[in-house]
């Protein structure tokens, strides 16, 4: 049970307590008092609470008062509990004007804090006014002759009394005997049972415990502890408080242990000297509270699926890695699970996972590494006091035991490999644990483009990591850049060539630049090869496809009829199903702008890597009014035989080939062969990269109707 829970316990037991009680504090002010108290003091809490004693009760006689001033001062002095046997003192009585003299006997506590310190004083006063009248009352008896009648009466009275006072005990030992917390009172320095709740019993077993020693009935806590617990609460008589303290119990006779996890208090039973007389215990057994506090624990703390430390926890523990040492990272990707997801669904790709968590943990050693699952198919180890030889040859096993992995699902047999980032990290490299992640991610990107089923090993140094590394910085730059709308737009016309090129619209190509937080201007190379290696390039595009639109939206309707853009896709982008319905809702956001004003560039190789789902895709947004262009027509060759299969309008050719037409034969040759072919199937070609001026008379002449580059218009602004 928590300590709210108990502090709950304490209270309910105090304020339905039938004994009148009242705690002062040092001052002799009023803290608080039962419902008992308010009874026979005829007083509410409220009117009291906050208030000195000696105002709320100020008596009728300076002696009873002083005797009762007394007390208190004593109590605070010595710090003993203090007894008045009985005295007068006049209190309030309902419908009774002024103060009553009343007979009271009086026991006043002080109130100890664990470390001794004083804190205050439990009052609890009991009114013996109408026992002082029926003694009284037997001496007058026997100092004369009542009549019948009077004795009948006084018999009544004395039985009622008494029959108040059994209903009280018994209500107070129902109390104590169904309170939801365990409790006992043991006497003596041998801890001998006295009293013993139903809790406690429920919590043992039921074994003969009363009169009995705690060593004797319960042997199996001695060892435990529990015993030299008592002994020193009981010497020194300072409490002992335990929280999910764990406890074996046996208890069914002659059964097993149980393991049970229990809330603990002892607290020492004082005499009227001060001295300690026995041990009042109270707790809780807390187990199934404790039990599912710890699997919680572990849930939030593991993978749900291997059993390994996720990624969470491996951050946790890996905060103060940096320890005197060398020591190892290895940063893990598994080839070809996408293929099983694919192919049998996720369910086996989650079988495949559990096998090879389990051939990572045969490989680890449980005393120096950390193994954990960092989502997908990543994964990553740290193993202390490792050389880079020694994790060389670690990563070498950890490959071999994934590759052995036997998988069979719907009767074909799938293999899978691993690709390893190794980075050493502490002394002598001075690197520190997050320096060494971000490599070791990295190493192990290099290792999956090298041919994967490899590692990679990472050094500081090491250019190819380096230039890895910038481009996952390029990424988180790219990133913040799309969120804080710092991607600009530029525009680089399209010139036409030929005697009809007068005629509108007037193409432009939309290029993107990033503005980074110093102002400086980032050219595509700064970040689309980031984009494009780490899977943003679709939402790259999807933003400036939305610049765009909104740039269009934006122009009076006269100038907008007079400019076309180029959008440049990649395949991904355009092959996504998601795409289709991107582009419709964009039109929707944007009504004042045409599909006709849209022209979407694919690059060669990105439409041929899937001809005909492009093709399709393509025909879709065909059918909307947009066009296309095939972009960097050319640089492959083998795209003459699929040019045919692919509905563009505008053939972009190569800017490296056109380029050579200044210093090749064959330059001139190849550009005049795409525009002949493009001619023959109405499509439209421009030439890339016309830097230079005499470029363009050999273009026009060739036949090539557009050409774009810095000789004839300079990208600006939009």
């Amino acid at each position: 049970m928590e300590a709210a829970s108990i502090e709950e316990s304490f209270r309910v037991f105090f304020d339905t307590a039938p004994s009148p009680a009242l705690i002062l504090d040092c001052d002799l002010t009023i803290v608080t008092c039962n419902a008992a108290y308010e009874k026979v003091a005829h007083v509410t809490r409220a009117a009291m609470v906050g208030r000195p004693v000696f105002e709320v009760f100020p008596g009728s006689i300076d002696r009873e008062t002083k005797i009762l001033r007394d007390s208190y001062h004593r109590v605070l002095n010595d710090r003993k509990p203090h007894h008045i046997v009985h005295m007068q003192y006049a209190t309030a009585v309902p419908d009774n004007p002024g103060l009553q003299e009343r007979h009271w006997t009086v026991s006043n506590m002080p109130l100890l804090l664990a470390d001794g310190t004083l804190f205050g004083i439990l009052h609890c006063p009991a009114d013996i006014t109408e026992l002082t009248q029926l003694r009284h009352a037997n001496q007058s008896v026997r100092d004369t002759a009542l009549d019948h009648d009077a004795q009948e009466s006084i018999q009544r009275w004395t039985r009622n009394v008494q029959n108040i006072l059994h209903s009280e005990k018994e209500r107070l030992r129902q109390l104590f005997q169904r309170a939801p917390s365990f409790i006992c009172v043991l006497q003596g320095p041998h801890h001998v049972f006295e009293l013993v709740n139903d809790a406690y019993y429920q919590l043992v077993g039921h074994r003969e415990i009363i009169n009995h020693k705690v060593a004797d009935v319960l042997p199996e806590v001695v060892a435990q502890g529990f015993l030299d617990k008592l002994d020193r609460v009981f010497v020194t008589g300072t409490p002992f408080i335990g929280r999910a303290m764990s406890i074996e119990l046996q208890r069914i006779a002659g059964g097993e242990l149980e393991q049970r996890y229990i809330d603990l208090i002892y607290q020492s039973i004082f005499d009227s000297d001060g001295a300690v007389t026995g041990i009042f215990t109270q707790g809780n057994d807390v187990t199934e509270a404790y039990t599912l506090a710890q699997e919680v624990t572990y849930q939030a703390a593991h993978d749900s699926l291997t059993g390994l430390c996720n990624r969470r926890e491996f951050s946790r523990q890996t905060q103060n890695a940096d320890q005197p040492g060398t020591h190892a990272l290895l940063y893990m990707d598994v080839d070809h699970l996408k293929i099983v997801n694919d192919r049998c669904g996720h369910a086996a790709g989650d079988r495949l996972l559990i096998k090879i968590a389990a051939a990572l943990q045969s490989e680890c050693d449980n005393d120096h590494d950390l193994l954990a699952r960092l989502g997908g198919d990543e994964f990553a180890l740290v193993r202390r006091d490792c050389s880079q030889e020694a994790a060389i040859a670690l990563a070498n096993r950890l490959c071999k035991s994934v590759k052995d992995i036997i998988f069979i699902e719907q009767g074909n047999r799938y293999s899978v490999t691993l690709s390893v980032g190794i980075v050493n990290f502490g002394e002598p490299e001075q690197l520190t644990f997050e320096a060494a992640l971000g490599l070791a991610d990295a190493a192990c990107f290099l290792a999956k483009e090298k041919g994967r089923n490899r590692y990679q090993v990472s050094l500081a140094s090491d250019e190819e990591v380096r230039q890895q590394h910038q481009h996952m910085d390029n990424v988180t730059r790219l990133k913040e850049a799309m969120r804080q709308d710092r991607i600009i737009l530029y525009a680089q016309r399209i010139v036409g060539l030929q005697p009809h090129a007068d005629r509108r619209p007037v193409f432009y190509e939309v290029l993107a630049r990033l503005r980074d937080l110093d102002g400086a201007i980032i050219p595509p190379s700064g970040f689309i090869p980031a984009a494009e290696r780490f899977g943003m390039i679709e939402e790259l595009d999807r933003h400036i496809v939305c610049k765009t639109f909104a740039h269009l939206d934006a122009q009076p309707p006269e100038r907008g009829d007079e400019t076309s853009y180029f959008i440049n896709l990649s395949g991904i982008t355009l092959s996504a199903p998601e795409f289709l319905i991107f582009i419709e809702n964009t039109l929707s956001a944007y009504p004042a702008v045409r599909a006709s004003q849209i022209c979407f560039e694919v690059t060669e190789t990105a439409a041929l890597s899937n001809v005909y789902r492009t093709a399709e895709a393509m025909r879709q947004l065909i059918t909307m009014g947009f066009r296309f262009a095939l972009d960097d027509f050319g640089s492959g060759m083998a795209s003459f035989a699929y040019l045919s299969q692919l509905p563009v309008q505008f053939v972009k050719i190569d800017g490296e080939i056109v380029k050579a037409i200044l210093s090749q034969p064959a330059g001139g040759i190849i550009v005049e062969a795409v525009a002949k072919v493009a001619r023959t199937m109405n499509m439209t070609t421009i030439a890339e990269s016309a830097e230079f001026a005499e470029l363009i008379p050999k273009l026009r002449s060739i036949g090539i109707d557009s050409a774009q580059g810095y000789a004839l218009h300079r990208p600006e602004l939009i």
